[in-house]
């Protein structure tokens, strides 16, 4: 059955509640106290694209070559490019990320998106050939 629930942010939104009566009570009672979709959405897409910009200014010194690819994965690989790059050039970070400044292939930070920072260094001077770089240590 839908309820009209007017949530803590002041919208009200219709949700369909299944359940006994007493599960529909428990269920709109606890959807009072949450925010609405559009105001959940709108929250998340703030706080990406602060961390977004943080991720940016941490790497705003280093000249990075353009990527390679299609514009879908040049969008999404600058995404995880300037991410990754942030983590790996904060001051608290040891590691020297100069082979993944190398990498211009947009394909490849897509597909090495889910590696740690030691096996994202040594995959990227490996597709670099840089030497001096061991392989990968897990």
């Amino acid at each position: 059955m839908e309820q009209r629930i007017i949530h803590a942010c002041g919208h009200e939104q219709g949700h369909y509640l299944t359940g006994f009566d007493s599960q529909q009570e428990r269920k709109a009672k606890w959807l009072k106290t949450t925010t609405c979709r559009d105001c959940f959405v709108a929250e998340k897409r703030a706080e990406e694209a602060a961390a977004a910009a943080f991720s940016s200014a941490a790497i705003s010194h280093l000249d990075l070559p353009p990527l390679a690819g299609t514009d879908r994965q040049i969008s999404w690989a600058s995404t995880i490019r300037t991410k990754r790059l942030a983590a790996l050039t904060n001051p608290d970070s040891d590691a020297n990320c100069y082979a993944c400044l190398q990498v211009t292939d947009a394909k490849w930070w897509i597909d090495h998106r889910d590696l740690t920072d030691v096996d994202l260094m040594a995959a990227a001077a490996q597709a670099t050939d840089i030497p001096g770089v061991t392989g990968v240590t897990a």
